[in-house]
């Protein structure tokens, strides 16, 4: 075959492989991996720590945006502001924190025994169970909360128609009912007046703390005699 026909031939060879090859023949290229940007982590407020007393509570603001404000009461205890968001308290060491079924809850101590007790005054507001040592503050923002280590101020025997009269003077915090203020001054009343223990003071001093919040005393007789709740209140808090 002349030389030049050779040329045309392999020429037109070539182009017949070009001609016969595939888009899918040809490597696909791979796909440009785009790089994440990793989520900041939002910088949360320092704990605050609100002392009443021998309990000191810690709250963590959940919101980066929370301003804690902390105002002390002449009695001893304290009023906490969280502007927005929930928080975490947490009971101080040895203690736990319980949260009760009104949303308010108290620090108690290895025994049990009432050391300190902390009430929503925000409507709404419920202290929740967060662990056994901890409640999660929800509810309405801000938030407002009281805490009181103090729920009995004093408590005086003295003479009454009947016989022995136990005059209790309860702290500011203890006349805003709350379950926590009904287990603080139960606890701190039998603690400091044991002949006070009994089922018809105990009761005397509930209907005291719902019918009488304001009055300057709440008188308790331990000769009154045990009646049901309806028959107490109907008779102001003073059975025969």
């Amino acid at each position: 075959m002349p030389r030049s026909r050779h040329v045309v031939a392999l020429v037109a060879f070539v182009l017949v492989l070009a001609a016969c090859s595939s888009p899918m023949d040809q490597p696909t290229p791979e796909p440009s991996q785009a790089t994440a940007t990793p989520t900041p982590t939002p910088v949360l407020p320092e704990p605050v720590a609100v002392t009443s007393g021998s309990a000191t509570i810690t709250v963590q603001p959940l919101d980066p945006e929370a301003v804690p404000a902390v105002t002390p009461v002449d009695d001893g205890s304290v009023r906490l502001s969280v502007s927005v968001g929930e928080a975490i308290l947490t009971a101080p060491s040895g203690t736990t924190l319980r949260a009760l079924d009104d949303g308010s809850a108290v620090v108690e101590d290895g025994a049990g025994t009432f050391v300190a007790g902390i009430s929503g005054e925000s409507p709404g507001l419920r202290l929740v169970q967060d662990s056994p040592t901890s409640v999660r503050v929800t509810g309405t923002a801000p938030a407002s909360l009281w805490a009181a280590s103090v729920a009995v101020q004093d408590a005086v025997w003295g003479k009454a128609e009947g016989g022995k009269s136990l005059a209790v003077t309860p702290s500011g915090w203890a006349r805003a009912w709350s379950q926590a203020a009904s287990v603080g001054l139960w606890s701190q009343l039998v603690a400091r007046e044991p002949d006070a223990n009994s089922p018809s003071m105990r009761a005397q001093l509930e209907c005291h703390q719902l019918g009488a919040p304001d009055k300057d005393t709440w008188n308790l007789e331990p000769w009154r005699p045990d009646v049901s709740a309806v028959d107490m209140i109907a008779a102001r808090c003073n059975p025969e």
